[in-house]
C-alpha cells in the first residue's frame, strides 16, 4: 500500500473558491463537483474519498439544469404557442363571419369618398355558417383518419425511447457486475496471501515489489475501464489530473500502468478540449436530441493522426484498456514474452486465468452493445413522418375546437393547448431518452456508477491486504 501516494478527494473551505474558479468552466463532465487535496478533511470524507458538492457551484448547476429543462420544454412550447395564436385567429375571424352586421368601418369610409361604392347587407349571398361546418367535418374526418396512424407511431416511438434506455441501464449493470467478479476474482487469487514467501535478499525484495506493483496496475485496470468507457459514450476527452474537476480517484491515477497514462494523454491530444466541446455544445445538443447520428459523427476525430513510430493513434480508450488488461492477465499467467527472468510467472494459475479472460470478454460484449445504443438512431424517415402527422394534427385540430367552442375563446386556448403539449411533449421527451448517455437530468448517471467502481475497487483490494496481513 502507497499512502503516501494517495491523495484525499475531498473539498475543503480554503480550497472551494480556486477549485471552483479555475475548474468549473473546463470540464463540462461534472460541473457541480469541485476536487481538491485536503489533509485536514473529516474522517467521513476521507473514508469514502468520493467527490464531494460544491456550495458554490450549485447556483451554476441550477442554472446549467434550467437552462436544459428550457431547451426541452422549447420543443414543445414553441409548436404550443403557433397552435394557440393560429386558434385565436381562428375564433375571432368565425366571430367575424357569423356576425348579423359586418363591420361597416370600410363601407364607410369608401362610401364618403365614392357614393357608388355601397353594399347592402343583404347581398351577400355566402352562407358562412355551412362552410365552417364544411370545414369542420373535414377536419374532424381527416383526424379520425390519421387518428391510429398517430397513436401507432407515438407509441413506437416512446417505446423505443424507452426500451433504449432500460437497456443502456441494463448493459451498464452487466459491466459493473462483471468488473466486481473480475475484481473479486484477481484480488483474491493474488492479494490472498496464501503464498506470501519472505524475502531472502535483495534482489527477492525488488522483485517482489515489482510484481505487487504489476498486481496492483491490473486491478486498478479494471475501474478504468468503467472511467474510459463513460467518457467513450460521452464522446469526451479524459484528462488523469486530482487537482481538477475530474471523477479519477488519485490512489487510482498511481496505481495505472504507465501504458494507460500513455493512451490517456495521446487520447486526449486526439479529440477537441473542453472549450472547443463548450463552443458547440448547443448545436451538438440540438443534433443529439434529433437522433439522427451518433455522438461520434458531432466531432472530429484523428483517425488518420500518426504517433512518431508511424502507428495510428487509437481513440477509443476503453478498448485500449481492455488490451491492457489482458496483456498483464498474460504476464501475470507467465505467457508473456518480456519477463526473462520469471518473476511473475505462475502467480495467475490456469483456472483462474481462464475465468478472467472470459470476464475480459464479457466486458468487451458490453462494451459493443452500449455502442451499439450510441450508435444506432430511430430512423429519420419515422422521425419525420410522425413530424408531419403532428403538425397536421397541430392545423386541425383549433378548426374543430373553434367550429363549437367559438364564444369561450379561454376554453379553445385551454384545450388546444393541453392537447398540443402533450403530443409534442412525448415527442420530445421521447427524444432525450433516445440518448442516455448524455448529461441531462433524465440521463443514466454515469458518474455515480463510476464512483461506485472506484470505491469497490477500494474496498475489495484494502480487504484482501488485510486478509494478507492477517494470514502472514
Amino acid at each position: 500500500m502507497r499512502s503516501s501516494a494517495t491523495a484525499e478527494v475531498t473539498v475543503s473551505s480554503r480550497a472551494r473558491t480556486d477549485a471552483v474558479c479555475c475548474t468549473l468552466l473546463s470540464n463540462p463532465i461534472h460541473p457541480t463537483v469541485a476536487i481538491a487535496i485536503d489533509p485536514t478533511a473529516s474522517e467521513a470524507a476521507q473514508a469514502r474519498r468520493i467527490p464531494a458538492p460544491c456550495s458554490e457551484a450549485l447556483p451554476m448547476a441550477a442554472m446549467r439544469r434550467a437552462m436544459l429543462r428550457a431547451a426541452q420544454l422549447g420543443d414543445a412550447v414553441q409548436p404550443t404557442l403557433l397552435a394557440l395564436l393560429w386558434c385565436t385567429l381562428l375564433v375571432f375571424v368565425k366571430r367575424a363571419s357569423l356576425a348579423e352586421s359586418p363591420p361597416a368601418w370600410p363601407t364607410r369610409a369608401r362610401s364618403f369618398i365614392d357614393a357608388a361604392y355601397f353594399v347592402s347587407p343583404g347581398s351577400n349571398d355566402i352562407d358562412m355558417e355551412k362552410i365552417w361546418a364544411d370545414l369542420d367535418w373535414a377536419a374532424y374526418r381527416v383526424m379520425a383518419s390519421l387518428s391510429t396512424v398517430t397513436g401507432l407511431l407515438l407509441a413506437f416511438r416512446s417505446n423505443s425511447a424507452i426500451d433504449r434506455w432500460s437497456t443502456a441501464r441494463r448493459k451498464w449493470s452487466d459491466v459493473q457486475a462483471t468488473s466486481r467478479s473480475l475484481l473479486r476474482l484477481l484480488s483474491a487469487s493474488l492479494l490472498g496471501g496464501n503464498d506470501v514467501v519472505a524475502p531472502v535478499s535483495n534482489r527477492d525484495f525488488a522483485r517482489n515489489q515489482a510484481s505487487r506493483a504489476h498486481v496492483e496496475a491490473t486491478l486498478a485496470t479494471v475501474p478504468f475501464f468503467s472511467i474510459s468507457l463513460m467518457y467513450e459514450m460521452r464522446a469526451r476527452s479524459l484528462e488523469l489530473s486530482s487537482g481538477r474537476t475530474s471523477l479519477v480517484r488519485s490512489d487510482l491515477i498511481d496505481a495505472l500502468p504507465p501504458a494507460i497514462i500513455a493512451a490517456t494523454h495521446r487520447h486526449r491530444c486526439s479529440i477537441p478540449s473542453a472549450n472547443e466541446a463548450d463552443k458547440a455544445a448547443e448545436e451538438e445538443k440540438s443534433r443529439l436530441m434529433q437522433n439522427t447520428a451518433s455522438p461520434h459523427v458531432l466531432r472530429p476525430r484523428a483517425r488518420s493522426a500518426r504517433d512518431t513510430h508511424g502507428g495510428v493513434i487509437s481513440t477509443n480508450l476503453a478498448l485500449t484498456a481492455l488490451v491492457v488488461l489482458q496483456q498483464s492477465l498474460d504476464a501475470l499467467h507467465g505467457g508473456s514474452p518480456f519477463h526473462q527472468n520469471g518473476a511473475e510467472e505462475g502467480l495467475l494459475s490456469s483456472p483462474v486465468y481462464a475465468h478472467s479472460i472470459g470476464l475480459v470478454n464479457a466486458l468487451s460484449g458490453h462494451m459493443t452493445d452500449l455502442e451499439r445504443i450510441r450508435d444506432t438512431p430511430i430512423p429519420l424517415s419515422v422521425s419525420r413522418h410522425f413530424s408531419r402527422l403532428l403538425a397536421i394534427h397541430t392545423l386541425l385540430l383549433p378548426i374543430v375546437v373553434a367550429q363549437r367552442l367559438h364564444v369561450q375563446l379561454p376554453l379553445c386556448l385551454a384545450i388546444t393547448g393541453v392537447v398540443t403539449t402533450m403530443l409534442y411533449g412525448v415527442d420530445s421527451f421521447a427524444a432525450t431518452l433516445a440518448q442516455p448517455f448524455g448529461l441531462d437530468q433524465q440521463d443514466l448517471p454515469l458518474e455515480k456508477y463510476v464512483a461506485d467502481a472506484q470505491r469497490e475497487w477500494d474496498e475489495i483490494r484494502t480487504a484482501c491486504n488485510v486478509d494478507a496481513t492477517s494470514l502472514a
